[in-house]
């Protein structure tokens, strides 16, 4: 059995259009119209992954994607939305969502990033003060997010290839391998891989080094976990140029 899908949509002729074009893609498809049969569904059993509207009546998405984390942790939940509703959009990253798609958008992007969800990929934050990276990792875990630390660029290359890693949180500033250099490796064994790179120290050059690696976002060091929260939805929902060559 391929991977399966819950649909959660009021919108009809949009669900009916998006399943269908899920199913040609080899997915597996049960549709709900509102937040309370998605619910209904969910008792009896488990989806790969939720893709749900944000903006629907009676239960938002938002709240749906609450309810699922309550009764069924770690399932992957992707929201849409063709609004930009800052205020569910920013509850819905921090607390965990897996991404967030703006409508409309390319069936084959929002293929891309379920299929991502469903093979539920971590997060791997880089830093070579021990304490920070586990203070991260704590951090994501608790929101619900697959997360592991490295404090090496040559531990953080090892945890990568043994696969199931589609985020990298690196310090820029490390003894050995640098996080510019870490980033160029990373690239070179998956161009699809979203970095987010950070640093408590100013190094315009190192910064102007990973952008030239493609489609990194920067932050500065203490990234507050709401914060990184954020960076993370945004960078495994964006459709990236990289993603597309790999494809």
């Amino acid at each position: 059995m391929g991977t399966s899908i819950l649909v959660v949509d009021d919108e009809e002729s949009l669900r009916i259009t998006l399943a269908a074009n899920l199913e040609l893609s080899g997915f597996e498809v049960v549709e709900a119209a509102n937040g309370t049969e998605a619910l209904q569904i969910l008792e009896k059993r488990a989806f790969d992954v939720v893709l749900s509207d944000i903006r629907m009546p009676g239960m938002n998405g938002v709240e749906l994607f609450q309810r699922i984390k309550q009764a069924r942790p770690g399932m992957p939940v992707v929201l849409m939305t063709a609004f930009a509703m800052e205020g569910l959009v920013r509850e819905a990253v921090t607390s965990g969502v897996f991404a967030v798609l703006p409508k409309p958008f390319d069936p084959a992007h929002a293929v891309t990033t379920i299929s991502r969800a469903a093979s539920g990929p971590a997060v791997m934050v880089v830093d070579d003060v021990q304490a920070d990276a586990e203070s991260m990792v704590a951090a994501l875990r608790t929101a619900g997010v697959n997360a592991q630390a490295a404090t090496s660029g040559q531990q953080a290359l090892e945890l990568f290839q043994s696969g199931g890693v589609d985020v990298c949180v690196v310090d820029l500033v490390m003894p050995g391998m640098s996080g510019p250099e870490l980033v160029e490796k990373l690239r070179k064994l998956d161009p699809t891989v979203s970095v987010i790179a950070f640093s408590g120290h100013a190094v315009p050059e190192m910064m102007r080094q990973v952008a030239g690696a493609g489609d990194v976002a920067c932050a500065r060091k203490p990234i507050p976990p709401h914060e990184l929260m954020v960076l993370i939805a945004n960078s495994r929902a964006r459709n990236r140029q990289a993603r597309a060559r790999a494809s």
